[in-house]
């Protein structure tokens, strides 16, 4: 691949960080950590694996956003420990209809390091269609967002230990 469009980090310690490893991978845990799924819906549940798509569906100004993203590469490693998933975005619809087309392609690809001084990179590639190079900084805005949005929320509300949702039903009977 190119040089992405943008790169964007943010260090932990080693313990979140393995916590937030242990959150990306498990798809049932991140209606909890991210904020762009509320709901998800997948063909498969828990560990994510290379070919999986889901969507993110979220509700804005009364209307249904859905996400769909598709899992093209996982790599782990044990010296140095690290967790690393490349997501490509495979477009957006409102209420049923396409939207987000200024955006042709979206990919981010999440590292995780799970050592002293590591942490999480996102690193961003995107590509935005012809016509909406009149709009081009707004659009890039839109794609920076998004991993931007992501990196928080795996920064700040995936280091902790999530505990599946049917877990925490039963808990509470």
């Amino acid at each position: 691949m190119d040089s992405p469009n943008g790169v964007w980090r943010k260090a932990l310690t080693a313990e979140e960080s393995r916590k937030v490893a242990i959150n990306i991978i498990d798809l049932d845990n991140w209606p909890q950590w991210n904020s762009t799924a509320q709901r998800i819906l997948s063909e498969s549940r828990g560990v994510l694996l290379e070919g999986n798509r889901f969507d993110l569906h979220r509700v804005e100004r009364q209307q249904l956003i859905e996400e769909m993203w598709e899992v093209t590469k996982i790599r782990n490693g044990q010296s140095p420990e690290f967790t690393e998933i490349r997501f490509n975005w495979l477009g957006q619809t409102s209420n049923g209809k396409k939207s987000g087309n200024a955006l042709k392609s979206l990919t981010l690809e999440v590292t995780v390091l799970c050592q002293d001084d590591g942490g999480v990179e996102i690193a961003a590639w995107w590509q935005t269609s012809r016509w909406s190079r009149l709009f081009k900084s707004k659009v890039d805005n839109s794609a920076k967002h998004i991993a931007k949005q992501w990196l928080e929320d795996l920064t700040q509300k995936a280091i902790i230990e999530i505990k599946p949702i049917a877990e925490k039903l039963y808990e509470e009977e």
